[in-house]
C-alpha cells in the first residue's frame, strides 16, 4: 500500500468506527479528497506509523493503542455520545455528519502539519499572537480559513481544539453559507472524491466569486470572542431545523461541534449567517485574598 506523504512524514489515518454510510463516505473522501492513506480494521496497522486516529465510543481504546505506533505529533479525534473522555485531542458529537467529521479531520491534519513545521517549544511568533487584542480577517477559501484558525488558535488556552473548532465554523460558512451547498450535496461530493473541484468551480462563478467570510476577533478580560459572518442568504436559525433539516441542519450541528471543541458559548444571530463563539479565559488566582481567607478560617 502506498503511503501518502506530508513532507517527509507518513500521513496515515486509522479510521476506527462502526461500519455505516458515514464511515464509508469518510474513508473514500479522505483517500480521494485529502490524499491520505486510510486504514480500516480492528487491529493495529503495522505498514507504517499512524499520523491520526479517528474513533467512536465502541473503539475508543484504539486511541491509546495507536500511540504504540505513532508518527511524530500524532493526533486523535473521538466521535462520542457520552461524556468527554481523556486521551483524545478533540471530540465531536456522535451525530455529526460525514461532512462535519471530514472538516474536523481536515482541520486537525492542518494543525498537525503546523506543529511539524513549527514545534510548540520553538515559540516562533507566539508572543505576538498572544498579544493580539483585536483583529478582522476576510476569508474566501478553506486554505485561508485553516491559516487564520491556526493563527488565532495559538492565542487560546487550548490551541489544537480551538484551531479545529474555528476551522469547522469557517469551512461551514464557506461551503454552506457563501456557496450554498447543502449536507446532501457535500456528502455526494465527498463520496465521489470531487468535492474540492465542486468548491473551486462554484467559487469561480460570477454569483459567488465576490463572497467572503469575515471573522472578527476580540480579547477581553474574561473571554475571547470570535464573530463569523458569511455573505450567504442566511436562515431563521430558530426554525430552520423544522423547516428543512437538509438545508439548515449544519447550523445546529455546527453549534454542537463548536461546543464540543471548547467554545463555551455559540450563538447564531440575525438572519442566521452570523455566529458568535466565545471562550472563557482562566482567571488568575488572587493569592493574597486566598491567604486572608485561610487566616480568617
Amino acid at each position: 500500500m502506498a503511503i501518502a506523504q506530508s513532507g517527509n512524514t507518513p500521513d496515515r489515518l486509522w479510521l476506527c468506527m462502526a461500519d455505516s454510510n458515514r464511515t464509508r463516505i469518510l474513508s473514500r473522501a479522505l483517500a480521494k479528497g485529502l490524499g491520505m492513506t486510510v486504514y480500516l480494521g480492528p487491529t493495529m496497522d503495522q505498514e507504517g506509523p499512524v499520523a491520526m486516529v479517528v474513533a467512536d465510543d465502541a473503539h475508543a481504546a484504539r486511541i491509546a493503542e495507536a500511540r504504540t505506533n505513532a508518527a511524530p505529533k500524532q493526533r486523535s479525534l473521538l466521535v462520542t455520545a457520552g461524556t468527554r473522555r481523556s486521551g483524545a485531542d478533540i471530540f465531536l458529537d456522535h451525530d455529526a455528519d460525514a461532512g462535519s467529521v471530514a472538516n474536523a479531520i481536515d482541520g486537525l491534519r492542518a494543525f498537525r502539519a503546523h506543529e511539524l513545521a513549527i514545534p510548540a517549544d520553538a515559540e516562533i511568533g507566539l508572543g505576538a499572537t498572544q498579544a493580539l487584542e483585536a483583529g478582522e480577517f476576510s476569508i474566501q477559501t478553506r486554505a485561508q480559513a485553516s491559516d487564520v484558525a491556526i493563527l488565532l488558535g495559538r492565542a487560546t488556552p487550548r490551541p489544537c481544539a480551538t484551531s479545529v473548532g474555528l476551522y469547522v465554523l469557517l469551512a461551514n460558512a464557506i461551503e454552506h453559507g457563501n456557496l450554498g451547498f447543502d449536507a446532501t450535496e457535500k456528502a455526494k461530493g465527498l463520496a465521489e472524491g470531487n468535492w474540492d473541484r465542486k468548491l473551486a468551480k462554484r467559487i469561480s462563478e460570477a454569483e459567488f466569486e465576490g463572497r467572503r467570510v469575515r471573522l472578527r476577533f476580540q480579547r477581553g478580560g474574561r473571554i475571547l470572542s470570535f464573530i463569523i459572518q458569511d455573505d450567504g442568504e442566511g436562515i431563521d436559525a430558530e426554525t430552520a431545523e423544522m423547516a428543512d433539516p437538509s438545508r439548515a441542519g449544519y447550523r445546529g450541528k455546527g453549534i454542537k461541534l463548536a461546543k464540543s471543541m471548547g467554545f463555551g458559548q455559540v450563538t447564531y444571530m440575525g438572519v442566521g449567517n452570523t455566529v458568535e463563539a466565545a471562550i472563557l479565559l482562566p482567571q488568575p488566582v488572587d493569592t493574597a485574598q486566598g491567604t486572608r481567607a485561610a487566616v480568617a478560617r
